[in-house]
């Protein structure tokens, strides 16, 4: 018996479209072209990423996108990889183009001021909020969580020149004067350091006999030292075997 076939058309499934491009930002060939100059004969290593991040902000005073997409293929990097580098130091200005695509010029000088917990204990909102009037649009002046100078709170940067204790009088001066590079201090080098005595305690400590011993050499009769040692070590292997029991229970355990 023949039987009739009737074919059924499949609607509303529709035809899969083929990407023209990959998804994301592609690279700028000028952009790739200025990166190449930026970089020169440096080598292309990835643990490099932000000594060539610093080349590309002192040849065009900024890091546009284009350049962080054209650096992240130079390197073989995800565009995620560079972009949370470049937006995590201070001395990065990341810009972005405006609704037409293009890209405003550097300003000719940044001020940047840290707002972090020590410099806001030490007065940095009161200079935050006189510095506008200042400086008015002589300079650009950002705020940062962070510029690693906690101990010379207020901190502030004019240029790469670093300010400590920062008033709006300094700041004002050094934008004034042009002092905006940092003045080359004498470096201790590793040779030097380590003839004036430098890792000689960790030599010390490393030829002792045990960890608890040269804490308890005070003590005034061996008894006593051996007895402080041996309740040393017991809370130690209390503290190794809590913290191999949290990581086995998926907690961190510090």
């Amino acid at each position: 018996m023949n039987q009739v076939v009737i074919p059924i058309e499949a609607t509303g499934l529709g035809r899969l479209r083929k990407r023209r491009q990959p998804k994301g930002r592609q690279v700028d060939v000028a952009a790739l072209a200025e990166v190449h100059s930026a970089l020169g004969d440096m080598p292309r290593r990835r643990d490099l990423l932000i000594e060539h991040l610093h080349c590309i902000q002192d040849r065009y005073g900024q890091l546009a996108m284009p350049h962080l997409v054209a650096l992240a293929q130079e390197l073989g990097l995800a565009m995620t990889e560079v972009y949370e580098v470049a937006t995590f130091y201070h001395h990065f200005d990341v810009v972005r183009e405006d609704a037409d695509g293009h890209i405003a010029p550097p300003p000719a000088l940044t001020v940047r001021v840290c707002e972090g917990i020590a410099c806001e204990m030490a007065g940095a909102r009161a200079l935050i909020d006189r510095l506008p009037s200042v400086l008015g649009t002589t300079c650009a002046w950002w705020l940062h969580r962070g510029i690693g100078r906690c101990e010379k709170a207020p901190a502030a940067l004019a240029g790469q020149n670093p300010v400590d204790g920062a008033t709006v009088e300094a700041i004002a001066s050094c934008v004034a004067a042009g002092a905006v590079r940092d003045d080359a201090v004498a470096r201790t080098g590793y040779g030097a350091y380590r003839a004036s005595g430098g890792y000689d305690l960790l030599k010390r400590s490393r030829r002792a006999p045990s960890i608890g011993t040269p804490c308890f050499a005070r003590w005034k009769t061996p008894a006593c030292a051996a007895w402080a040692v041996r309740v040393f070590r017991q809370a130690q292997m209390a503290h190794r075997g809590a913290r191999a029991g949290a990581t086995a229970h998926g907690r961190q355990y510090r």
